[in-house]
């Protein structure tokens, strides 16, 4: 996100990791409200917004999800009428979710244009990037997803994983998935979560940096919906928090 706002984008991030939401410890901010104090109507969508690294905004959801997945579908509309007045000023906006196939996680990404599933080496971490494609690909087959390989030793390894997992996806779901890129085990990783500083302004010339600029380029390239025809983000969660019980396993 702060790679796209230094490229001159507008980028919101919504944390909506239920269980780890920490973007805004990540970045070092303390934000005065979230999208909690907007469920209990205490104030607008703006306001709980908070302006990150690089000009991006935040809006933290991580302690309001599951006040979120439970409201009345009258207050949520509500949510969704007021977000959609500036959401198309937006070029990118970016959602950060938990692991995982429940409805928490897939209510999210089913409202996205496209998602990324970061995976490492650890078989568990492969079992579980299947389970949300297969999963996913039972509402919506066409949508982009995007491997982005992790905690990885090599270039070569990292191809050898996307291999592995793009394989799968052919013989078991008739589907493909797209190499995004890879970011690199480094300890400037560790260091940059300890200082509460991002990566890439803590160390911009570090290799995960540049890791994370070819993952960006990547990520660029790919075709984008028209923002002024699709409805707003919130509209589509409302939509798809239902399918999103349906779909569990």
């Amino acid at each position: 996100a702060i790679l796209l706002g230094q490229l001159k984008r507008n980028v919101l991030v919504i944390d909506a990791d239920i269980h780890l939401g920490n973007i805004d410890l990540l970045l070092g901010l303390k934000p005065e409200y979230t999208i909690a104090d907007v469920v209990r109507g205490e104030v607008g969508v703006r306001r709980a917004i908070t302006r990150g690294p690089a000009g991006i905004d935040i809006l933290s959801a991580s302690n309001a999800v599951e006040e979120l997945l439970d409201m009345d579908e009258t207050v949520l509309l509500k949510l969704a009428e007021s977000f959609s007045k500036f959401e198309h000023s937006y070029d990118v906006v970016v959602v950060d979710t938990g692991a995982g196939i429940n409805r928490n996680v897939m209510s999210f990404v089913l409202g996205a244009d496209k998602v990324i599933v970061v995976v490492t080496p650890d078989p568990a971490s492969l079992a579980d990037a299947y389970g949300v494609v297969k999963v996913l690909r039972r509402s919506r087959a066409e949508m982009p997803v995007v491997m982005v390989a992790s905690m990885i030793d090599s270039q070569e390894e990292a191809e050898s994983l996307f291999k592995k997992m793009n394989l799968m996806m052919r013989k078991f779901l008739d589907t493909e998935i797209i190499f995004g890129g890879a970011v690199p085990i480094d300890s400037k990783i560790i260091d940059s979560i300890r200082r509460r500083r991002p990566l890439v302004v803590e160390y911009p010339h570090s290799g995960p940096t540049a890791a994370l600029k070819v993952i960006t380029g990547k990520l660029l390239h790919l075709p984008v919906s028209d923002a002024g025809r699709r409805s707003d983000f919130f509209s589509r969660f409302i939509t798809h928090r239902k399918a999103a019980v349906e779909l569990e396993p």
